[in-house]
């Protein structure tokens, strides 16, 4: 599916459009196309302001029986205090966005279409709610202790500030992992609900991007185009995120500063978490030979992705404050491809209905990563490491038209995803990985069709993809534990992220749509789509961690390699597939009354379910069982009246997620990990608004 601006048009035509909801949602929006010079100089501008609260609140540490928060400082939690953040809103809406195209047309052999676009957003972040944390293992009759991050950070807040002599001086540690604060907090949340919260960090997201995208045209001859593509965009972000949702200093991303020792940039200057460009460029022919039969198309493209300035996450957490995560990564791709169709009826007319289509692509990546930590000891400054990854990539399909209603097809695919190197890698064998394949096998059918008068239209797909080195992403945690068996930090774990690579897998499913129009004003339709993937060949290299024993596998639990030990490898086949619902479904009705002079009006039904999920990549459920998201079902209403009294003004009332269900649309999976904590994202409550349309022109 490719999603591409409307493109101006011939007639002096446009509108206004202004929405106003719940939340104090407010919305405008509106386009202009005028052709300046006939059909030779077209231009269309659209802009669209929206503004909207957020859904989460911010109750404050008072909700959860403290007074302040631990804030991100050099003294950790023995540093200064804050008070919180309570009535801030989280989950609100603040961007605008606008577009201008521009078509010229010198000749009737000549189109040039540029188009440029600029947009901006400042709104309060997502509304992360914890919803699980470990409470670890008993080790005598009424205590307990929790080796995890969630517990550690707790009693860095609020229990060693007010006693710091029972923190240190306790040879034993077990005062960091006593699990009484996390679990306060945990039951706090709980009692309180997904819409309140309260976070330790200042949540905002910033957003600016702006680029350009010229498309020329010039046609050689009556069966022959010349098309070339060349772009280049901007998008600078900043941001900071409370990830564990809480009043705990358990996980959070925040703005760098350069600081003494940091190869990037001069001491004090401030870093975005991103702030980079983008180059293409794309010649290609199209055309096509004998008589129309032979389609096809063949051409070059090359793209380079860079910073365009200083790059940085930085992070508090474990209550330790980390500024340095700098990084420089550069992405070039060149590639050369070639698709062409056939229809085979030139061969002979038994097979006039008959087409064959067959594509080749060539694709070459160079990756170049630095990046500079301080609080990785293990690996905090990697220069300038460089890798390449090619690949042959195909296509290859036969259409069959056998009628004007009914098309049946089949098709296979070659695909290929490149590796790339990892920046938040804690450990060394985790700075890059390796590309990801897969082979895509399909069949269908499109038919159009009537039953008795009523027209009807029944679309099947079937698929089967088969990976290689299927690409996931997880947290991850490695030892800095030093030889005395001394930690440089209150975790002994330099913090990270990890992108690996599952050795197979394959998806294989069904997708059905279906429509129907029982009356001339009433439009049903149906889809359904059934998902079975699984892991056929997946084994996950477990490396020492100090604050996990075990870990669940296909074979049963297995034990977690001591600091200083080598890393085991743990067979998770069995797991669930990441972020794939088995089932999905969803059913619409239209109903449109006319209204003679008066308009047109419409009535719409939506009702969407999607079956649980499961958002783990390296564990089973036996280890996370806050890892699935239950299924959910969400119905949305609308009436749309339209040429209001036979003008050009139109209104819509309309409400998404009418019966105001309450759902976790994703879960942050680390409940049996040393970070020892879910948490949630929750999808919108119940909206609903009026929108008012005036159109102009044609």
């Amino acid at each position: 599916m490719l999603l591409v601006p409307k493109k101006p048009t011939n007639e002096l035509e446009g509108y206004v459009q202004a929405q106003l909801g719940n939340y104090s949602d407010q919305e405008y929006e509106g386009a202009l196309n005028v052709p300046l010079i006939g059909d030779r100089l077209l231009v269309r501008a659209a802009f669209k302001h929206v503004e909207r609260k957020g859904f989460t609140r911010d109750v404050g540490p008072a909700a959860f029986g403290f007074s302040d928060v631990c804030v991100p400082s050099a003294f950790g939690c023995f540093g200064p205090r804050g008070a919180g953040f309570a009535g801030k809103d989280y989950d609100d809406k603040n961007y605008w966005h606008g577009r201008v195209g521009i078509t010229f047309r010198p000749s009737e052999r000549v189109e040039n279409y540029l188009l440029g676009y600029a947009g901006k957003s400042h709104d309060n972040g997502t509304g992360f709610v914890i919803d699980g944390i470990n409470p670890g293992f008993p080790v005598a009759p009424g205590v307990s202790i929790a080796p995890n991050v969630a517990t550690i950070s707790a009693n860095l807040a609020y229990l060693c500030p007010q006693n710091p002599l029972l923190c240190f001086n306790d040879p034993t540690g077990m005062a960091l992992l006593n699990p009484a604060i996390a679990q306060q907090v945990l039951a706090r949340q709980q009692q309180l609900g997904p819409r309140r919260v309260a976070m330790n960090m200042d949540q905002f997201t910033r957003l600016e991007a702006w680029g350009m995208i010229d498309t020329f045209s010039f046609q050689l001859s009556d069966t022959l185009t010349l098309r070339n593509i060349v772009s280049y965009q901007r998008m600078k972000q900043d941001y900071v995120w409370d990830l564990d949702g809480s009043i705990l200093p358990a996980l959070s991303q925040m703005l760098s500063v350069v600081e003494p020792g940091n190869p990037f940039g001069t001491v004090g200057e401030q870093a975005s978490i991103t702030d980079s460009s983008q180059v293409t460029e794309e010649l290609q022919f199209q055309g096509d030979t004998l008589d129309g039969k032979l389609s096809f198309v063949f051409g070059g493209y090359y793209s380079n992705s860079k910073p365009e300035g200083l790059e940085a996450t930085g992070s508090f957490n474990g209550a330790q404050l980390d500024l340095s995560g700098f990084r420089d990564i550069e992405n070039r791709s060149v590639a050369a491809y070639s698709q062409s169709t056939l229809d085979l009826g030139v061969l002979t007319p038994a097979l006039e209905k008959l087409s064959f289509t067959a594509g080749l692509r060539y694709t070459k990546d160079r990756i170049t990563g630095s990046r500079y930590a301080s609080s990785y000891h293990a690996i905090p400054l990697v220069m300038g490491l460089e890798r390449e990854y090619s690949a042959t990539t195909w296509t290859a399909g036969l259409d069959y038209q056998a009628s004007d209603d009914v098309l049946l097809y089949g098709k296979a695919t070659r695909g290929y995803k490149a590796g790339g190197f990892n920046y938040a890698a804690p450990r060394p064998s985790a700075l890059t990985y390796k590309p990801e394949f897969v082979t895509s096998y399909e069949l269908g059918a499109k038919t159009d069709f009537r039953l008795g008068a009523m027209p009807a239209r029944f679309n099947i797909n079937a698929y089967y993809l088969d990976y290689e080195d299927l690409q996931r992403t997880a947290g991850d945690n490695y030892p800095n534990v030093r030889g005395d068996g001394s930690c440089p930090n209150t975790t002994c774990l330099d913090q990270g992220a990890i992108i690996f690579n599952a050795k197979g897998a394959r998806i294989q499913g069904v997708e059905i749509e279906t429509t129907i129009q029982p009356t001339k004003n009433l439009h049903l339709s149906l889809g359904y789509a059934w998902t079975n993937a699984k892991y056929t060949d997946y084994m996950l290299a477990v490396s020492p961690d100090p604050l996990v024993r075990r870990i669940d596998s296909c074979q049963g639990p297995v034990a977690v390699p001591f600091p200083g030990q080598p890393a085991t490898a743990i067979d998770l086949s069995c797991a669930p597939f990441q972020n794939t619902p088995e089932n999905m479904f969803n059913v619409n009705a239209r109903y449109t009354l006319p209204l003679g002079e008066a308009g047109l009006l419409a009535f719409g039904a939506a009702y969407a379910w999607i079956d649980k999920v499961w958002h783990g990549a390296t564990m089973t459920p036996n280890d996370d069982p806050l890892g699935w998201t239950d299924s959910y079902g969400l119905l949305n209403l609308s009436i749309a009246w339209s040429g209001i009294f036979g003008s050009k003004l139109d209104a819509r009332i309309w409400g998404t997620n009418v019966t105001d269900e309450t759902y976790r649309s994703f879960a942050y999976t680390g409940y049996s990990t040393s970070t020892g904590f879910v948490n949630s994202v929750y999808g919108e409550p119940r909206m609903y608004g009026l929108s008012l349309r005036y159109s102009f022109g044609k």
